[in-house]
């Protein structure tokens, strides 16, 4: 604005020279005057462009500055979670150090397994849980007969025979080197009528009776065992037949229960 009053003050004063002078005459003098006014309005139009101009910078500042602000935040929130995470990790590799020492413990109390061997026949049995359970306090796999074998068979079936192989690779390991496998075949009352099963328990040599059957499914559970490298010298068999049930027999779900097969773990 200073501008624009000096250029219409210089001019005035020239006009009002050249009029003093008597040397301009009235056309002349408002043509000047038109084209300063002219001049006049195209400076306040370039003064309000550069004033807009002037608007549109300071409002890219101020997003540039919100910008940066969010970045900032962001690197912030970043290097939060980055230690976040360092944190978790930490405590995940503390964890698996912890559980390292833990499965490296000699023996859990009252049978003598090693702690490593105790986890991983956990694992065995969640990974077969419709086919045996797994007592720590005593080393027992009890098995489901009828999910082990079918009816009046000693064929371990393909699925049992695949746990009992597992839990042979298990028992081959170093640490587990010392322990003594037991295995103890049971059944219900119903006494063995099938002619299949009672030619098969002949051709065993055994007797055609439950006292034979639960003889000759430990011993199809042993050889098992031994397939998977197992010692023979480690394992020892023996059939009870239905003296020791675990349930009632006069229903089908007690039966089913007493229809069993149990390993025993013993350390050294």
């Amino acid at each position: 604005m200073q501008r624009i009053s000096a250029a219409i003050i210089v001019a005035l004063a020239g006009m009002t020279t050249l009029l003093s002078m008597g040397c301009v005459s009235q056309d002349k003098y408002d043509a000047v005057l038109l084209r300063n006014r002219e001049q006049d309005k195209l400076l306040q139009e370039k003064e309000s462009q550069l004033a807009t101009f002037n608007e549109r910078v300071s409002a890219l500042q101020a997003r540039a500055t919100d910008a940066q602000r969010l970045v900032a935040e962001k690197e912030d929130h970043l290097a939060s979670v980055t230690r976040e995470r360092d944190a978790i990790k930490k405590a995940f590799d503390d964890l698996m150090v912890m559980y390292a020492k833990l499965a490296e413990r000699p023996a859990v109390s009252g049978t003598g397994l090693p702690e490593k061997v105790v986890v991983e026949i956990r694992q065995l049995a969640d990974q077969y849980k419709d086919l045996f359970d797994f007592d720590e306090a005593t080393g027992r796999l009890r098995f489901k007969a009828d999910v082990t074998f079918d009816s009046g068979s000693n064929v371990v079936k393909p699925e049992a025979r695949a746990a009992i192989a597992k839990l042979g690779e298990i028992l081959v390991s170093d640490v587990a080197k010392t322990i003594k496998v037991s295995i103890v075949g049971h059944t219900d009352t119903d006494p063995v009528k099938k002619p299949a099963t009672m030619a098969l328990l002949k051709d065993l040599g055994k007797p055609a009776n439950n006292q034979g059957l639960s003889e000759a499914r430990a011993e199809a559970a042993a050889d098992v065992l031994k397939a998977a490298k197992v010692e023979a010298s480690r394992i020892s068999t023996k059939g009870v037949g239905e003296t020791q049930p675990i349930a009632d027999n006069k229903t089908a779900d007690g039966k089913a229960k007493n229809r069993r097969v149990e390993i025993f773990l013993t350390g050294s």
